[in-house]
């Protein structure tokens, strides 16, 4: 029976703390790191994100969406930690003769920080984004190369639209 009251507070008690999790509705702006990448992150509830991204870079473009699980951290207000996954397609020109334009596809995690302030409608948030290549324009049999991009990752700069 103490068991069971013990799980059932723990669990009203977790629910709490996480049904507060955002500051604001949605946000737009940039992310510095990958590029002149625009960004629109929005909260479908209370937790839950998707962050939605494209733009150019290195000559090419890029594209994707991550979703995003936000949890706030006690004691810290407007500080949020997430985890996350998604996706991306992202091409560019390496600028050499005899080279084509490259492209690939990934699938990533996310994990990161996201703040935004009470007193002016701005979001900042910083993440990584490690990715592995499912496919990319380099594929062909017997092919043997690293597909892990653990160096994925950028700082969000963003407009609140709504809280």
């Amino acid at each position: 029976m103490k068991a069971k009251l013990l799980t059932v507070v723990a669990l009203v008690l977790l629910t709490a703390s996480v049904s507060n999790a955002q500051d604001y509705k949605s946000a737009i702006g940039g992310k510095l790191g990958y590029g002149l990448i625009a960004s629109y992150k929005t909260f479908l509830s209370e937790t839950n994100a998707v962050d939605i991204f494209g733009g150019i870079r290195w000559g090419g473009i890029v594209a994707g969406a991550y979703w995003e699980k936000h949890y706030p951290i006690s004691g810290l207000d407007n500080l949020q930690w997430y985890w996350g996954f998604g996706g991306s397609f992202t091409t560019w020109d390496y600028g050499y003769v005899g080279y084509d334009t490259y492209y690939e596809v990934g699938v990533s995690g996310v994990l990161g920080l996201d703040y935004s302030f009470d007193d002016i409608p701005l979001n900042l948030s910083i993440d990584w984004a490690p990715t592995i290549v499912v496919v990319d324009s380099w594929d062909y049999p017997g092919a043997s190369y690293n597909r892990f991009r653990g160096g994925y990752g950028a700082v969000s700069v963003r407009y609140i639209l709504k809280r």
